[in-house]
């Protein structure tokens, strides 16, 4: 009897072992990122604290489980702050950064259902030195609106020899297919060298639909690595309020001991309104104190034509708003910690 016992203890344990290991999470994660910012804005200059300037300030938790076969459950569920005041990122959402769930596999890839980062975003990151952050031109010059899809079904297959590709589509959930998002693209890894392309299309309005295109490709050199990302943007407006246009931007990261900098430069041209284009040229240094935590400082500027107003936005919030014509030149400091 004392033997029954004995196995019968060792199998609840043994249970509550494999159940552990079955299933992982929640785990929480998160980044704090502050700094003080000054910018010139035509003849004007002001100074504040911000937050989310290189990595955008949030609080998440993610997870998983094993469902045998090789799948798994997952979820995320990631929420944006703004640390310098307490308040909610975008917008006041409650997990406006990501919120999914889903599955995957290792032998038919990722799919997953919720409020995502769009594949178009993806890809911009992915050739652009460092992410899609403050100091990229591409950061300054691409329409924002479709950083982040709500509504929405994101696969990611394996890779192939090299070759991915992830498709994307979000439901606008409104008459006449407003708001439906149809966004695919592939990457291609060679060694050292990457390239990758993204085509999305987006019923904006029962009269006008946008088609975004990104073509990307990066390589390492070793002492330096490097990008090189080309955008495009078309609509169907009218070309006195069309927000048609050209930009692309090369970026480098060169790594200094454990310390790195950072430069990008970029330029943008309209397709249907004369004169607004604009220039960026960024530098930023990292100070690596560890793992998790940099010091970083940088200074970015850019030169709009007669009719943009392009502005310097962060990893996570816009940048303020300028006039038509105005150089603006901004310069930071900050400390950014992940956890």
């Amino acid at each position: 009897m004392q033997k029954i016992r004995q196995v019968g203890a060792f199998s609840l344990l043994l249970g509550a072992a494999l159940g552990a290991q079955a299933q992982s999470g929640p785990t929480l994660f998160g980044v704090v990122d502050t700094g003080v910012v000054s910018t010139r804005i035509g003849a004007t200059r002001t100074t504040s604290m911000d937050s989310g300037i290189i990595l955008g300030s949030r609080v998440g938790f993610r997870g998983n489980e094993d469902l045998g076969g090789g799948t798994q459950a997952l979820y995320t569920l990631e929420m944006g702050l703004n640390n310098d005041t307490g308040a909610l990122g975008q917008g006041g959402l409650g997990f406006g950064r990501q919120a999914f769930v889903g599955f995957s596999n290792p032998r038919f890839g990722r799919l997953t259902m919720g409020r995502h980062y769009s594949v178009l975003h993806t890809t911009l990151s992915a050739y652009t030195e460092g992410g899609l952050i403050w100091g990229h031109a591409l950061n300054y010059f691409r329409d924002g609106t479709v950083l982040r899809l709500d509504n929405s079904l994101r696969y990611e297959s394996p890779d192939f020899a090299g070759l991915s590709f992830k498709l994307m589509k979000a439901f606008g959930e409104q008459a006449d297919s407003t708001g439906n998002v149809v966004n695919p693209s592939f990457d291609y890894r060679n060694g050292k060298l990457k390239i990758g392309a993204s085509f999305m299309q987006r019923h904006k309005t029962a009269a006008n639909t946008e088609r975004y295109t990104t073509l990307g490709g990066s390589y390492d050199f070793g002492p330096v690595s490097t990008s090189l990302a080309y955008y495009t943007l078309r609509d169907d407006l009218p070309n006195a309020t069309s927000l048609a246009r050209n930009a692309y931007e090369i970026s480098a990261a060169v790594p200094l001991g454990t310390n790195v900098l950072w430069l990008a430069y970029g330029e943008a041209k309209g397709k249907a309104r004369a004169d607004t284009g604009g220039s960026s040229l960024s530098l930023r240094y990292d100070y690596v104190l560890s793992k998790r935590t940099r010091l970083y400082t940088g200074y970015s500027i850019i030169r709009n034509d007669r009719n943009a107003g392009f502005t310097v936005n962060s990893a996570s919030n816009a940048g303020p708003a300028v006039a038509a014509g105005n150089r603006v030149a901004q310069a930071i400091a900050g400390v950014s910690h992940s956890f």
